[in-house]
């Protein structure tokens, strides 16, 4: 309707002016204005994408591994009281399980269908200063694109690791949150309603072929269980700058009785920093965790503090892409070897994390390029993985992309057993 009324408004000023000639700047723009300005505002947007993915595994008997159709949907509402609602909707089915030539001996759990419902918020301005936000929804936290330091409030779908970025990994928390704005500065103060971990391998999956899935306990959605997160972040000329505080449960749970218990909780302070020098961005983060159970046998767990350090650089000046480094530590203090166990992942005292990334677009920047390398270790020996993407768009609506990712072998035995699962990837998506 709005681009109608335009388009009559544009018809009435082009008639007007055969008539009377062209004024000093071709037709009246005041008419159009004014047509715009006081034409109704939509009210609600509803869009997002729907795909087609496919993996083929190189390395093992899986052969085609994954033929996914998914959907993602963001919907947005503003009220007559000028707040928002809005919501996105993911959701997606595997029809590799339907196939009669799959190789897959079993479907793992929550594998062949999932919906979604990664945010659905209220939010809106309470005075000039002072915002609100609830319901289920992301927070990122710190500057790193690719290592996860003070960033911890939302869990990760990572049941095929490496895939994608974390940006794109992030599930949906329910919170409250409220935000106050004072000149550069933003204050905001949390409440974590829902405890929500991170989705990882299952039985039967390409990642866990053949382990069996321990039973879990997780604490309720309640008060009592109910976490705090407070953060203070501030945007200057040149650079910005984060401080953060939560006291909530971490994502690693501890066996105990043959069930794995998720009500690992710690208080964790850090920090975030960055800063442009000419084409560089230089990044900095650190956080702290006063305690971490980790298992030392079967039913015995110890109490330990563990600090993350992270520096990153990305250089900017190269035309259309970038290139980016990032290495992360992170410690657990009065460290005892019977932590080095499968219960914890062969958590080392030390325990070294590096990401290198390479992004180049290429014909006018439909043509994107993808490189990350990430890899365990202080010289890399622990395992990781390379991605090679490329996405390329073929019009404002259909985009297509496809590559590979090679799960690289090391010495830590849980990294390593993934090393089989080399694949293929491509994906046709259709945006609305």
């Amino acid at each position: 309707m709005k681009k109608l009324i335009v388009g009559i408004a544009l018809t009435a000023s082009l008639m007007a002016s055969a008539e009377d000639g062209f004024d000093d700047d071709g037709f009246d723009t005041e008419i159009i204005a004014i047509v715009v300005e006081n034409t109704p505002e939509a009210k609600g947007l509803l869009y997002g994408s729907v795909e087609l993915e496919a993996h083929y595994n190189i390395d093992n008997d899986k052969d085609l591994s994954s033929l996914k159709s998914l959907v993602d949907v963001i919907g947005e509402y503003k009220l007559d009281n000028g707040n928002k609602i809005k919501g996105n909707l993911k959701g997606y089915h595997d029809y590799i399980y339907d196939l009669d030539g799959s190789n897959y001996v079993a479907t793992p759990k929550d594998y062949e269908n999932e919906v979604n419902l990664n945010e659905l918020t209220l939010e809106g301005g309470i005075n000039s200063k002072l915002d609100f936000k609830v319901g289920r929804q992301i927070v990122v936290w710190g500057k790193s694109d690719s290592i996860r330091i003070t960033d911890i409030l939302n869990p990760l779908d990572n049941r095929t690791p490496g895939l994608v970025d974390i940006k794109n990994l992030r599930l949906g928390r329910t919170m409250s949150k409220l935000d106050y704005y004072v000149d550069e500065y933003n204050f905001s103060a949390i409440a974590l309603h829902e405890n929500r971990f991170t989705k990882n391998p299952v039985q039967y999956s390409d990642f866990k072929p053949t382990a069996v899935d321990k039973p879990t306990n997780m604490p309720a959605d309640s008060l009592k269980n109910t976490g705090v997160a407070l953060s203070l972040t501030g945007a200057f000329e040149g650079y910005d700058m984060g401080l953060y505080f939560a006291d909530t449960y971490v994502d690693k749970p501890y066996l105990k009785n043959g069930i794995l218990h998720y009500d690992n909780k710690s208080k964790m302070v850090g920090a975030a920093y960055n800063q442009v020098v000419d084409s560089f961005l230089l990044k900095a983060e650190v956080a702290h965790f006063d305690q971490i159970k980790y298992n030392t046998a079967a039913n015995t767990t110890i109490e330990s503090a563990r600090t993350d350090v992270l520096l990153g650089m990305e250089y900017n000046g190269i035309t259309d892409g970038s290139i980016a480094y990032e290495i992360a530590l992170r410690e657990i203090h009065d460290y005892t070897s019977t932590i080095n166990i499968a219960l914890n992942g062969y958590k080392q005292e030390k325990e070294y994390q590096q990401v290198i990334r390479f992004n180049q677009a290429y014909f006018n920047q439909t043509l994107d390029l993808s490189v990350v390398l990430s890899a365990m270790g202080s010289s890399a020996q622990d395992g990781g993985s390379a991605r090679v993407t490329l996405d390329y768009a073929i019009d404002d609506q259909v985009s297509v992309s496809g590559g590979v990712i090679d799960y690289i072998g090391g010495d830590n035995l849980m990294i390593d057993s993934y090393k089989e699962n080399d694949r293929i990837f491509a994906k046709v998506t259709r945006s609305f």
